[in-house]
């Protein structure tokens, strides 16, 4: 019996060791086909956030003695960076932060002030963190700099019942879905102990909002809020827990303080049922200088860099922006989408300002605007802790620049700095009026900050700008850009609402009870070009290509109704379609009623003809050019001994890039036009090295050192252009350290509306401010040698259907030609034109020897493309905006990127090399949705401009650094192949051990057989 038992139990013992093992082999053979798919396939991205990136070459055949061949220079060493960056960072979050209202002079306060930090939102957030992650905890941030916070509220939100409470992430998975539920801790729920904790402290109330890449800010809350009452208010304002709490505050404290931390310009008129708090701070990025500016440790600096108005949805952009359908002609709707720019020129200010100064001069139908009610903050504003007092403006014009020079005195009791904006205004004429050309109240043509000024210290500033940037686009008689004869003002105002009124003084027509304040007549100068016309010839040309300017997007005008200030309510955009019967989870605003009779959100709409619904489903790059006129020899693998690094220093159109070109294979175009993302692979054909393209604007997540910097929203509100300098200048050190070779930023899309989801990333409603700061960030960057790919080209100024993710199919921006010009297309062509940096090369001698050699190279080298539609067109794949603005127009030679393509289905890559573009941002070659057909000659045509263009800009970046001719690059095997490599042996060894134990486990073992002798046998 009890053999019997013991031989079950071993039996049993065998079974579960049996099941084990096929589970582990189960386990393995998955790690095995992960290993294959998805690692495999995610391999340059793996590698790059792993620090794989580094590059081997093999000088022992190049005559490297008495050469530099390091050809950009790191200013920092590796342990030496880091102080830097933090140094940096610090005073970008620094000059970054807006003081709003400080009423009374409530701040600053004193140092040994205990605040009391409101909101279930604060124990959250973070500084320092990015894309993946991390940060530092706020609480730890702010004592560390010696600010006292209340623990027992700290507490209550940390670890109480305050824990479970905060906002919603917004996008989620780069917009598969949202979630904008605000679920603030209700007043009732905090406790008495942690509201009595209060008294004696200085209450802060942090107004957080959030968006993310993919979704924008709803209009309304109707798919995220509980009540009907909050269903119908816009994120960008409290709802009613938030308002409770701050009635609590207001009506308890006579100090409270209000921390505005949002990329958005949140709608702030509530502010006036709130008379005790009287002061407000803006921090849209980083947090970890509220309590420096709170104690007065910092004089604030910042100035707002969009209009803070009290209905963001009371502007004219906003009456197109969203989630906007088209449908078919039998009623069912299409997978496309749309958004008209109505608006035309009318973005932020020059809406806002254009409209008073009509109004108040009785001119253009204006209505009864009240600029008081409509406006909480104007675009350039920001106050200080001190005063500064402005005298002796003056203009001086030499030939087509204008230096603007003001004295800037402080004239209070504490240090602290100023900032200088100068603005112009064209006049509006009857040929303006006639022909359709729009001009704004106001722009902005320059700005500068001052140094910290001393108590009774003076500066003499000065500004800078072109008769240039006095044009108006004429896109329906002239079809190019005009300089209109008049009177032009400029003026020096300390905001946008300052300069406008500037300028009315010095009309002297103005109805002054009309307006909000009296102007500065002395800060105001009239300049009269000599054109006694309309000039329809200077500027009908580029400036730096000589190319002709003509009409290039009347396709994109589509059949919108543009705004015009000659008629503001006679030409005030209508939603363009109608609210249809789906209801909106892309956050519309309320625009009819449920099944119930209550408000509710519901998707625009409207029919779309067949034929324009055929061009939309096209591949249609809108190229002129017949791809069967295209002859050229198709020649692939040449052997003409040449490199890459051979290149380096030549230019663009030198004969020996041909011989190069020649040696490439097949396979080089299709792994470089289709899988392109995240870097560029090494090409054995011209021994090309494996490149690194890093993320993201506010810092590299990899192929730098992992240091994060405040949001760029934070960088433009500094209004400081030596910082966007030094930020791009440390970007690029970052490089040479951690091996990233380009950076896919900066970003400068338009703020379009305060909803965009990305306006963090982005800069400002300014097209001018916005391109400033990019343009000393591409700079700063590419004098290290790092291209950057300006992005998003173009009119990429909303999330909503953009066309990232499975199921859309990008978005159909309309917008005139004017518009397109001097709003969304300003900021990259400042990028283009913002001047050359110094190139390091080696140079061979007639003799056959080698020198160190330099020249000069444009800053800019690569653009990446949007995920839009131009009109009906692909913005990445349009003829007209690939090639007729940045190769012809901007005369561009660089590297032009798609942005993610992994999920885009529109994203034909014939398409892209026809227009003019180079690269696919993808990796995986199952996503590169392009078919290279090597024996085809258009095919061959286009992507041997694009390989040109791509390998021209890496030839001259840091990506050489250490080689010269006759040096090599090896293509060394990568992190992943190890780990890949590893597990592909390994895995298989161990099914392999595993199956033979199961096999031995369950064999029958022989029978021992005992032979005994038997008695009685002799031997013979």
């Amino acid at each position: 019996m009890k053999r019997k038992e013991k031989k079950e139990g071993k039996m049993f013992g065998k079974v579960i060791r049996t099941i084990i093992s096929g589970v582990l082999a189960i386990v393995l053979v998955v790690l095995m086909v992960a290993a294959n798919t998805v690692l495999a396939s995610n391999d340059r991205m793996v590698n790059c956030i792993l620090g794989d990136v580094d590059k081997t070459i093999d000088n022992s055949k190049a005559e490297t003695e008495g050469l530099d061949l390091n050809y950009n220079k790191a200013d920092y060493t590796e342990d030496e960076i880091g102080d830097a960056e933090a140094d940096l960072s610090g005073r970008i979050s620094q000059e970054g932060i807006v003081l709003l209202k400080n009423e009374e002079n409530m701040l600053p306060l004193s140092e040994d002030s205990t605040f009391s930090l409101f909101s279930a939102n604060t124990a959250k957030l973070t500084v320092g963190g990015g894309m993946l992650g991390g940060g530092t905890g706020l609480r730890d941030v702010y004592e560390e700099k010696g600010a006292k916070i209340n623990d027992t509220l700290w507490q209550f939100y940390a670890e109480g019942a305050g824990k479970d409470y905060g906002l919603a992430s917004g996008s989620i998975s780069f917009g598969d879905a949202e979630d904008f539920r605000i679920n603030e801790c209700p007043l009732s729920e905090i406790s008495k102990e942690a509201l009595d904790s209060v008294k004696d402290t200085v209450p802060v109330y942090v107004l957080k909002r959030v968006a993310g890449e993919g979704r924008d800010m709803p209009r309304s809350m109707y798919n995220h809020a509980d009540s009907q009452e909050d269903k119908e208010r816009s994120y960008l304002e409290p709802d009613s827990a938030e308002r409770e709490i701050l009635q609590y505050l207001n009506d308890n404290y006579d100090n409270t303080v209000l921390v505005v931390n949002s990329n958005a310009a949140l709608e702030l008129d509530w502010l006036a049922d709130y008379p005790n708090i009287h002061s407000v701070i803006y921090a849209p990025g980083s947090m970890d200088s509220v309590t420096d500016v709170l104690t007065g440790k910092v004089n604030p600096s910042g100035r707002t860099v969009d209009t803070f108005a009290a209905d963001a949805l009371a502007s004219p952009a906003a009456q197109n922006f969203g989630d906007y359908a088209y449908y078919n002609e039998d009623g069912t709707v299409t997978k496309y989408n749309y958004v008209s720019y109505a608006e035309g020129i009318y973005v932020g200010y020059k809406y806002y300002e254009t409209r008073y100064e009509d109004t108040v001069l009785g001119q253009g139908n204006a209505g009864e605007f009240d600029y008081a009610s409509e406006v909480c903050y104007p675009f350039g504003y920001g106050l200080s802790y001190t005063e500064f007092q402005w005298e002796n403006f003056k203009t001086a014009w030499d030939k087509d620049t204008c230096t603007v020079t003001v004295d800037v005195k402080n004239t209070g009791d504490v240090s602290g700095k100023d900032v200088v904006e100068i603005y112009a205004q064209s006049p509006y004429t009857e040929y303006d009026k006639a022909n359709g050309v729009e001009k704004a109240s106001v722009q902005l043509a320059g700005y500068a900050k001052t140094e910290e000024l001393a108590p009774g210290e003076t500066q003499t500033v000065t500004v800078t700008f072109k008769e240039e940037q006095l044009k108006a686009y004429d896109y329906k008689t002239a079809k190019t850009y005009i300089l209109d004869a008049g009177d032009y003002y400029i003026t020096a105002g300390r905001n946008a609402h300052d300069a406008v009124n500037n300028i009315l003084a010095a009309k002297g027509n103005a109805d002054v009870q009309k307006m909000t304040a009296q102007g500065n007549l002395g800060m105001t100068d009239v300049y009269v070009p000599e054109n006694p016309d309309v000039d329809t010839v200077t500027y009908a040309k580029d400036s730096y290509s000589g190319q002709e300017i003509s009409n290039l997007f009347d396709e994109a005008a589509g059949d919108v109704t543009y705004i015009s200030r000659n008629d503001w309510q006679g030409t005030w955009p209508e939603h363009d379609g109608k609210a249809m019967d789906q209801v909106s989870t892309w956050g519309n605003e309320i625009n009819g009623t449920d099944k119930e009779g209550n408000p509710a959100s519901f998707v625009y709409g409207k029919t779309v003809s067949s034929e324009l619904l055929a061009k939309i489903d096209s591949f249609d790059s809108l190229s002129p050019v017949d791809p069967k006129s295209f002859d050229d020899e198709i020649v692939y693998g040449k052997d003409n001994g040449l490199s890459l690094i051979d290149m380096r220093g030549l230019d663009f159109d030198d004969a020996l890039w041909e011989d190069l070109l020649d040696q490439l294979t097949a396979e080089d175009y299709f792994t470089m036009i289709a899988q392109s993302g995240y870097g560029t692979d090494f090409l054995e054909s011209v021994n090309k090295p494996f490149c690194v393209d890093a993320d993201t604007a506010s810092g590299l997540i990899y192929g730098g050192t992992g240091a994060m910097f405040p949001n760029m929203m934070t960088l433009a509100q500094t209004w400081n252009q030596d910082l966007a300098l030094e930020y791009g200048t440390m970007i690029g050190n970052e490089a040479l350290i951690g091996g990233a070779d380009g950076w896919y930023a900066p970003s400068m899309n338009i703020h379009r509306t305060p909803f965009s989801g990305r306006n963090g990333e982005y800069y400002s409603e300014d097209a001018f401010l916005s391109g400033t700061v990019a343009s000393q960030e591409v700079y700063g960057a590419a004098s290290k040698g790092m291209y950057t790919y300006i992005k998003h080209f173009a009119f990429n100024d909303q999330e909503n259907h953009r066309g990232d993710r499975e199921g859309q199919f990008a978005v159909c921006t309309w917008l005139n030609e004017q518009a397109a010009r001097e709003i969304y297309l300003t900021p990259f062509e400042m990028c283009m034109k913002n001047g050359d940096v110094e190139l390091n090369y080696v140079r061979k001698n007639d003799d056959g020897t080698y020198e160190n050699a330099t020249r000069e190279i444009r800053a800019c080298q690569a653009v990446m493309t949007a995920f839009n539609r131009v009109g009906y067109t692909w913005t990445g794949a349009s003829y007209p905006l690939i090639t007729g603005i940045l190769r012809d127009e901007w005369a561009f030679n660089g590297f032009v990127l798609t942005d993610n393509a992994n999920t885009g289905v529109f994203m034909d890559g014939y398409q892209m090399i026809e227009s003019g573009a180079d690269g696919k941002l993808t990796y995986a070659k199952e996503s590169a949705r392009f078919d290279f057909d090597e024996n085809d000659p258009a095919v061959y045509h286009y992507g041997r401009e694009a390989m040109h263009r791509m390998l021209y800009t890496i030839a001259n970046s840091k990506a050489m650094n250490g080689a010269m001719p006759g040096s090599v690059f090896k293509d060394t095997i990568t992190l992943v192949d190890k780990v890949r490599l590893a597990i592909n042996i390994i895995c298989p060894l161990l099914i392999l051990g595993m199956a033979v134990l199961t096999v031995r486990r369950f064999r029958k073992k022989k029978a021992k057989v005992n032979v005994e002798s038997t008695s009685g046998h002799e031997e013979s």
